[in-house]
């Protein structure tokens, strides 16, 4: 049984949350609710639920704000928020879980049903990641990403990015200055991420930045070579998306 509480200012929505999780989620325990940032961190000191469902913004301050209030943060949170667009792109790259206002039904359901599955990232380190991500999202136009690091956290540019290898359940970054990362998130997520920044997928392995592909190669079934003077195969399923961007988005 996964323990919850809920900390958002519109008595309203956690009606509705409450009632949404009741009918659909049998393994959630309610151990409380509160309309604050005061009440919040009394409230998730006291009960130490498993999961918190927490507003961004409320009277007396911000969901941030409560969590520095904590000694520890050791539970998972799925942030309820009425950001746009550009902000909702800063919670996918700090791999924070997140509901829209007003909140749907299956995104609650698949979100939930995530919990179990993905371990804690929700240490002061993340959530700072967070922080510094949605002020470059508004600042930036989602040209950085931060990611944590064992003391703290890097904010990158991503188009210091030359390529990003997949490594199971882990990806490999490498930069134009010779640097790497290893971060434990799929390639597939930062496929997802980096695509709008003019990145692409060519093989199981690979996502690259189309601005550093100096040239096409048909030998061996496909291959590109980047500023580097790297060479990366190309698997057919993603050779005439790369070939109709290198033709036409790059004229």
């Amino acid at each position: 049984m996964v323990k919850a509480v809920i900390i958002d200012d519109d008595s309203i929505s956690r009606m509705v949350l409450k009632e949404i999780l009741r009918k659909t989620i049998g393994n959630i325990e309610m151990l409380g609710e509160a309309s604050s940032v005061v009440e919040g961190a009394i409230l998730i000191e006291r009960e130490n639920p498993d999961l918190v469902f927490l507003d961004i913004s409320m009277p007396d301050g911000t969901g941030f704000d409560l969590l520095d209030r904590l000694k520890k943060i050791d539970f998972r949170i799925i942030f309820i928020t009425a950001y746009s667009e550009y902000a909702i792109k800063a919670f996918k790259y700090s791999a924070f879980d997140y509901l829209i206002k007003p909140i749907n039904v299956e995104e609650l359901i698949k979100t939930v049903g995530r919990i179990p599955k993905i371990r804690k990232i929700e240490t002061k380190v993340a959530v700072n990641a967070l922080k510094a991500n949605l002020m470059s999202h508004a600042e930036q136009g989602a040209k950085t990403i931060a990611l944590p690091e064992l003391n703290g956290f890097a904010i990158i540019e991503a188009d210091k990015i030359i390529r990003c290898e997949g490594l199971r359940n882990y990806t490999r970054i490498l930069f134009h200055e010779g640097d790497e990362k290893i971060v434990s998130r799929t390639l597939l997520e930062f496929e997802k991420l980096l695509t709008p920044l003019g990145f692409i997928r060519i093989h199981r392995s690979h996502l690259v930045n189309l601005a550093n592909v100096v040239r096409y190669i048909k030998a061996n079934g496909g291959m590109v070579e980047l500023k580097t003077g790297e060479q990366l195969k190309v698997s057919p399923k993603y050779k005439d998306d790369l070939l109709n961007k290198l033709l036409y988005n790059k004229l």
